[in-house]
């Protein structure tokens, strides 16, 4: 997989006797990092769910052209970026998934559109991230992300609609956010202090008084892997994202 126009890549997991029972997952990534941890976050799921190694579904990705995603959002050209994203579910469509999932969160501003026309069901990682805050108990909760997902609200009304009051950043340290997401590691590699800043910014959070954050950008776990490593519990929405996705896979939920 690279950052060309609507390139495929599958994989096929071992034979096993249940195979035929096996789904088939569409995965419209956005950005590498993001789209390989939820892909591999799938398999993992699918192993630990069924206790052998190789049983997990069918999975094939595909990537539009990176740029023009980040020229749509920024311009907040929802009709032009759900075109684009419906381009690469009727790849992933074509390829024989039953269903899609897009391990980006901005891209959600146009989930309504992309799921209206699409052919297949393409599953919201705003909804999914939603459901679970209200499982855990969530009440104030940070949001973090890029500069479009946090600015624009993407989860705003979502949590208020759940009962939930959302938190943002200050202006100043959400930009500090966004370049360190583009620079050090969706466009480039950390640095020795990328994880000391990260959890830093989630201590904002933490003084702001939320409970908890949403990871909204999918690189943020990339950084911080785990809760262990952070202030605040969180909604990692990526792995989230390919938890659903491997129940979905294996049958164990519509």
């Amino acid at each position: 997989m690279n950052d060309g126009d609507s390139q495929l890549t599958s994989t096929t997991p071992a034979s096993t006797a249940d195979d035929t029972a096996l789904g088939h997952i569409g995965v419209a990534g956005v950005t590498i990092p993001g789209t390989l941890l939820c892909v591999q976050e799938i398999v993992a799921e699918c192993v630990r769910l069924q206790s052998r190694p190789g049983a997990h579904p069918r999975i094939t990705m595909t990537n539009p052209e990176h740029e023009r995603n980040e020229e749509l959002m920024l311009a907040h050209d929802w009709d032009g970026l759900a075109a684009l994203m419906l381009e690469s579910v009727d790849v992933l469509a074509r390829a024989g998934a039953d269903f899609v999932v897009i391990p980006s969160n901005a891209p959600h501003f146009a989930i309504d559109r992309i799921q209206q026309a699409a052919t297949i069901p393409v599953v919201s990682i705003v909804a999914v991230t939603v459901a679970e805050c209200v499982r855990r108990g969530f009440r104030t909760v940070g949001v973090l992300g890029v500069n479009t997902t946090v600015e624009d609200g993407l989860y705003e009304a979502p949590l208020r609609a759940a009962g939930m009051a959302p938190v943002r950043l200050s202006t100043e340290r959400q930009h500090e956010l966004d370049t360190l997401l583009h620079d050090e590691v969706i466009n480039g590699p950390q640095t020795p202090t990328t994880h000391e800043h990260m959890v830093n910014l989630i201590s904002d959070l933490v003084d702001a008084g939320c409970d908890s954050f949403i990871a909204g950008c999918t690189e943020i776990p990339v950084v911080i892997t785990s809760e262990a490593e952070s202030p605040l519990p969180f909604v990692d929405t990526t792995r989230l994202l390919a938890h659903v996705a491997a129940r979905r896979g294996l049958g164990l939920e519509s």
